[in-house]
């Protein structure tokens, strides 16, 4: 009993790895441009979460807060964000009461009457509009208002990124597909030869030569 109740507890744990969010809270500027120059892409929440009194002011503001985090987390797990761009698009929360983040503080020009802010970077720089003003949305904002302002600011460019990705996949399986019919023309291994020979219509060097970088053995295709 005590087995299967561990186990059951090891398996929890482990979805709950498998499903957690990919909100990267920021613990000091070093990690802050680490971070922004891993992603081609970038959401950044700049975040107070001084309220730490027991008024019911401040517990309403704590509320809104984890909510607002909760949302950020919506966000990152929503497609394509979860799978197709995951390497694409990233999601981070500063806050601004840490001393070590103080240098983004100034460096972004966030104010307080402007928090929660949110601010889109490209290749670890802050997204701009046509007059030079930095791209912004602030306030305790709500999931589709979050998905609105990356769409309406990036969204063309994620757009292009994923039907590249796409063109990738078609090309890849027709590759697949292709040399799945050149391995059944062969009729390997049954007394047949490779086909796509360079000097000659069949030997093992044309084999060889279509299967760049890979032995006469083990070889997969993909099948649609």
């Amino acid at each position: 009993m005590m087995l299967k109740t561990k186990f059951l507890m090891i398996m929890t744990l482990l979805i709950g790895i498998n499903l957690q969010a990919r909100t990267i809270s920021i613990k000091n500027d070093m990690q802050f441009f680490d971070e922004i120059n891993t992603y081609e892409f970038a959401l950044v929440c700049f975040l107070d979460t001084s309220s730490a009194g027991h008024h019911e002011e401040d517990k309403k503001l704590r509320k809104k807060i984890k909510l607002l985090e909760k949302t950020i987390d919506s966000v990152s797990d929503t497609q394509p964000y979860r799978h197709e761009l995951k390497r694409e698009v990233g999601f981070l929360i500063v806050d601004i009461t840490k001393e070590s983040v103080k240098p983004l503080v100034e460096k972004y020009h966030v104010i307080m009457n402007e928090i929660p802010q949110f601010l889109l970077f490209h290749n670890g720089k802050v997204i701009s509009d046509i007059s030079g003003e930095v791209i912004k949305i602030v306030g305790f904002i709500e999931k589709a208002d979050l998905l609105k302002f990356i769409s309406d600011h990036v969204g063309k460019k994620l757009d292009l990124i994923l039907e590249k990705k796409e063109e990738d996949k078609q090309e890849e399986q027709e590759m697949q597909i292709a040399r799945y019919a050149a391995y059944v023309a062969s009729r390997y291994p049954y007394n047949g030869y490779a086909p796509y020979n360079a000097n000659g219509p069949y030997s093992w060097y044309g084999y060889s030569t279509f299967y760049q970088n890979r032995g006469y053995w083990g070889n997969e295709f993909f099948l649609p």
